[in-house]
Order: C-alpha cells, then sequence, then structure tokens
C-alpha cells in the first residue's frame, strides 16, 4: 500500500508482467491519499494482490510478484465492471448510481461534477 501528500503527482507502479505503467485508486484522508485499491495494468490485466482480498491459490510467480498473472481474475478488493475489468472509482459510482437512476458525479476523467 503506498500514498502521496497534497501536492505530489499520484504515484504509479510498473506492471511486474510487461513493464507497462499501472494506477491504483486513492482516497484523501485529510493530509494526503492513501491507496484503497489495487495497482492493475490496462495492457496485460494484471493487478496488485490486494491485503485483504480473499485468499485464494496462487501460481508461485504470482506469489513471488505479489500481483494476480495476466487477465486473471482480479481480487475481491478491486471495483469491476460486469465483465470483470478492474474499473476507477468513479466508474463505479457511476455504474452505482445510474442502478439507480442518479446522474453521475463524475465526468469521463474522474473530475468531480458535483452530486
Amino acid at each position: 500500500m503506498t500514498g502521496f501528500l497534497y501536492g505530489e503527482p499520484e504515484p504509479k507502479e510498473r506492471c511486474p508482467y510487461c513493464d507497462a505503467l499501472c494506477c491504483a485508486d486513492f482516497v484523501d484522508i485529510g493530509v494526503g491519499y492513501t491507496q484503497c485499491g489495487p495497482y492493475h495494468c490496462e495492457r496485460c490485466r494484471a493487478s496488485e494482490i490486494g491485503p485483504y482480498d480473499e485468499e485464494r491459490s496462487l501460481s508461485d510467480v504470482e506469489h513471488d510478484k505479489g500481483w494476480y498473472a495476466p487477465k486473471s481474475e482480479p481480487g475481491s478488493s478491486a471495483n469491476t465492471d460486469d465483465k470483470g475489468n478492474i474499473i476507477r472509482y468513479f466508474e463505479a459510482d457511476t455504474i452505482y448510481r445510474a442502478t439507480y437512476g442518479i446522474g453521475p458525479r463524475y465526468d469521463k476523467h474522474g473530475n468531480f461534477r458535483g452530486t
């Protein structure tokens, strides 16, 4: 788990399988941001194993890297769409609100638009 302070850039990590830059979701905790979702790779679909994921059997490679293998099911702590793809918090929020006929709070880039 990582975090960053106000004014710092959001941290990125390299995918241990394909070396692409990966992002994670972060939440404001009053003095900065702390990670609240796994890093995930949009290129090969690998994802970080979260500390609170439901346990499942891992390959030796997954155990060593600390990431689920490319194209495997993400951990239980990840926000996912109906196809099992990891999505960002604002996408999950938009899908949830649409289910109940409520307009989105965020634009497609995650910028807050209001309630």
